[in-house]
């Protein structure tokens, strides 16, 4: 049972707020396609924002591409952060 992810859907995501202002995505949670919610370990992350300052009034939304393992695969998912919502995002992938 896959979750399907569909670009621009809201995720939960644990993350941690660096001291200089950075944010560090930790983990994250979807819904499959039964409703059920599955949570995904981060392990590797990069920031893909040309400028890497976080600056929400230059640079409102972060970008990230981040490595999970879902269901014993290796998998790429893109992740965003908007300051104006609060809101994270998925770019869109399947896992």
């Amino acid at each position: 049972m896959g979750v399907m992810v569909h670009s621009q859907k809201t995720l939960d995501v644990i993350c941690q707020h660096k001291k200089d202002g950075n944010i560090i995505p930790l983990k994250i949670r979807l819904q499959d396609e039964d409703g059920e919610y599955q949570a995904f370990t981060i392990k590797s992350y990069r920031c893909t924002n040309l400028n890497k300052t976080v600056d929400p009034m230059h640079n409102p939304t972060l970008f990230f591409e981040c490595k999970i393992v879902a269901f014993g695969q290796e998998r790429l998912i893109g992740i965003s952060f908007s300051f104006h919502d609060g809101l994270w995002k998925v770019m869109g992938t399947t896992v």
